[in-house]
């Protein structure tokens, strides 16, 4: 059986990034949207992905053909790693990263 001093060593593995990552996977974003939206590059953020298994292990993610979804325990972890960044942030827990990196960033005028 896993402790939770096991679990919590874990979790300290992740980042702020791994955070936003696995909160944009859990709304269903692809790769390559989370790597325009975090600056990363596709093979930067596969590159996480591979580190989330092989700090929970590979039942996170499930292949569905050519691509790889959370799974039901990975949906548990992303929840959580959302929950974190809502505090972080200090907004609701409804709130849509998707949406936060897709709005339109106004132009400032330059003085």
């Amino acid at each position: 059986m896993i402790t939770d001093e096991q679990v919590f060593n874990k979790l300290r593995r992740l980042d702020v990034d791994d955070l936003l990552i696995l909160s944009l996977l859990s709304e269903k974003c692809r790769s390559s949207e989370i790597s325009k939206f975090l600056y990363l590059t596709p093979p930067a953020v596969t590159h996480r992905s591979n580190k989330y298994i092989n700090i929970f292990g590979s039942e996170i993610f499930i292949a569905v053909g050519q691509r790889k979804v959370l799974s039901d325990v990975g949906k548990v972890l992303a929840d959580k790693a959302k929950k974190a960044l809502c505090i972080f942030m200090e907004v609701p827990e409804d709130f849509s990263f998707t949406q936060y990196f897709n709005r339109e960033i106004p132009k400032t005028e330059v003085e």
